[in-house]
């Protein structure tokens, strides 16, 4: 349906991208991925047509229809939420249109029209015509609109909602290419949630760039990279696409090193041999292979960034808590009352809620940076709390360079450990000594972040940490995270964050806060806090003493690690009985070996049983 032939394409002078070639099918859903500035958004222009080619074409199906969806998209409407929205329904509208010019003809007795009527009916019937309005509602619902929204004017909606309403628009038109460039933009969990389900039945191709993980691995059937002007297609989702990417690398690793031992010997040969009246001729002959030989391309060693918060020595318990708080604006209505929490060491809490619920005026709160309307907030002696939300990047000073704002947050830090930090957040190089000013709100959020990993904290207070970040580096702060030992709030949209970091997880409305240890998998179900707080979650940190918290956290721990062993255990004996197997085929095999491979085949079939029901019980354990 849409094919790239030997494509360039080069901004400010600058390839993005070499030579490509790549076909886009019907009903392939392909995750565009790499690193920030490898030139995602600006391949999906290219190919909607808003970016020339250098060279190449690309060749499309003349009845094609795209549709796209940029980062800063908006309604731009001044109709009804409902009105703009379902006039995105193109193919819908024209269907009721010629069925209704073909009612008409048939009420006036026209030639041939109970004919046409009955086509026409059949292909708005096959088209879904009647349940039209039943799909508006549903993609309404799932993105977080209420019923009370439907009739509203779109300009009475704020950025972050337009934004929801240029999504919807465009879903609901079902175009037969859709393009989508980090939609979860402005999503909550639960809209972001509903969207992967939608994207993953969704009935034609899809482009997706996307730094939401979970959302790449629900939706998509193909992963396209982007890497020093190459791209690379992969047939699978994004976690096949990590791991294939690498059995790829090392297969052309090996590859290239076999082909290197393969040319040093001809060229010997050709060395000892080129001047010998008897064998000149051979050496000759393998000049020419040489010549024609094709030559596998050589892997450069993949820097991995890699990223390591400084642990604090100070070893306080329980440095951060709230009692009795009563939490809003001054002079505004309280969000959140009689809430008690402490933040524990050790304590990994994600916080989920729609936007809107006061989850950042939470975080505020608990930084002291919000004075709370009643109750206390408890901050042990010497504590010091870092604090990263999206407003800090309009405080950087804008005349100052990256590194040295990275410095100036813990002076004695040496510059090589600045640039690192910011490295490992995808700000290398050259970026890395650009002026704040001159950064885009991306780069300012990464700079944010670095000055978090130099500076010794007891408590991390994060606010949407992974906005900003493409795949690969919120993989690196996902393992810093995961890996850090102090007392850790963090805000986020992003399941994979969740699940990789969080040891508690609490919920809040606005109104209501429940709070539970673990991840269960109905924290990312859309009536999640509404069953916690109808079926009584747990709502008390201060239920159990820290003693018993910490024990439990470290069961869990130790669990979680071991729940890893068994896994690597179960494919070592696997792979083990894969070499039995093989060697219980070898022809002529004596009849004494085949009675001891037989043995060892049962007692690896024993071993691997006993490892599986191992790894569910423990998973049991971790879930409940």
């Amino acid at each position: 349906m849409l094919e790239l032939i030997q494509v360039d394409v080069a901004v400010g002078g600058f390839l993005l991208l070499e030579k490509a070639d790549w076909k886009i099918n019907p009903g392939q859903r392909v995750g565009l991925v790499g690193r920030n500035g490898a030139g995602k958004s600006t391949l999906l222009k290219t190919i909607i047509g808003q970016h020339p080619l250098e060279s190449g074409r690309i060749v499309v199906r003349p009845d094609l229809q795209p549709g796209y969806l940029p980062q800063h998209a908006v309604s731009g409407s001044a109709r009804t939420l409902w009105e703009e929205t379902s006039s995105g329904m193109v193919r819908m509208i024209r269907l009721r249109e010629e069925l209704e010019i073909a009612e008409a003809a048939a009420r006036e007795g026209r030639p041939k029209a109970e004919a046409r009527l009955e086509r026409a009916l059949e292909a708005w019937r096959l088209a879904g015509g009647p349940s039209a309005e039943e799909r508006v509602g549903e993609v309404l619902h799932g993105l977080g609109f209420v019923r009370t929204d439907w009739e509203r004017p779109c300009a009475s909606f704020s950025g972050g909602w337009q934004m929801r309403i240029a999504l919807a628009k465009l879903l609901l038109a079902e175009p037969d290419l859709l393009l989508l460039d980090e939609p979860t933009n402005h999503l909550d969990l639960h809209a972001r949630a509903w969207l992967s389900k939608f994207l993953a039945r969704y009935p034609h191709a899809v482009v997706l760039v996307s730094h939401d993980r979970h959302l790449l691995d629900e939706a998509t059937t193909h992963t396209a990279e982007l890497v020093e002007g190459r791209l690379e297609v992969y047939g699978g989702g994004f976690s096949f696409w990590v791991h294939n990417r690498a059995e790829r690398r090392a297969q052309q690793k090996a590859a290239w090193e076999g082909q290197q031992e393969e040319i040093a010997r001809i060229q010997r040969f050709i060395e000892r041999f080129r001047y010998s009246a008897t064998k000149a001729s051979q050496a000759q002959s393998r000049i020419k292979s040489l010549e024609r030989m094709d030559r596998v391309e050589e892997v450069e060693e993949e820097f991995i960034p890699h990223l390591r918060l400084p642990v604090s020595d100070l070893a306080m318990p329980e440095p951060l808590e709230l009692r009795k708080a009563q939490i809003g604006w001054p002079g505004g209505p309280a969000l959140l009352t009689g809430l008690d929490l402490i933040l524990a060491r050790g304590m990994r809490l994600a916080i989920l809620g729609p936007n809107g619920a006061g989850k950042s005026t939470l975080l505020r709160a608990l930084a002291g940076d919000l004075p709370l309307q009643a109750g206390r907030r408890i901050q042990g002696k010497g504590v010091r709390i870092g604090v990263y939300h999206q407003d800090l990047t309009k405080e950087l000073p804008a005349e100052s360079a990256a590194v040295d704002v990275v410095l100036e947050s813990w002076p004695l830090a040496q510059p090589q450990a600045a640039r690192a930090a910011l490295g490992a957040l995808g700000l290398s190089g050259e970026p890395a000594f650009r002026k704040i000013g001159a950064l885009s709100g991306g780069e300012k959020a990464r700079v944010a972040l670095a000055c978090l990993t130099l500076r010794p904290v007891e408590v991390l207070l994060l606010d949407e940490p992974t906005n900003h970040l493409d795949v690969v580096t919120v993989e690196v702060l996902v393992q810093a995270l995961a890996a850090w030992e102090g007392a850790m709030l963090f805000i986020t949209h992003d399941r994979y964050l969740v699940e990789k970091v969080a040891t508690h997880v609490a919920h809040t409305d606005g109104q209501n806060w429940r709070i539970h240890e673990g991840v269960r998998p109905d924290d990312f179900e859309p009536l999640a806090l509404q069953r916690l707080i109808e079926g009584g979650g747990d709502s008390g940190e201060g239920a159990t003493s820290y003693a018993d918290r910490k024990k439990q956290a470290r069961d869990r721990d130790r669990l979680r690690k071991r729940v890893a062993k068994i896994g690597e255990e179960i494919e070592q004996a696997e792979g083990q009985l894969a070499q039995v197997d093989a060697s219980l085929c070898t022809p002529g095999i004596d009849h004494r070996r085949a009675q001891q491979l037989s043995a060892e085949r049962s007692a690896l079939e024993a071993k691997i049983q006993a490892l599986y029901a191992e790894w569910e019980q423990s998973e049991a354990q971790l879930a409940g």
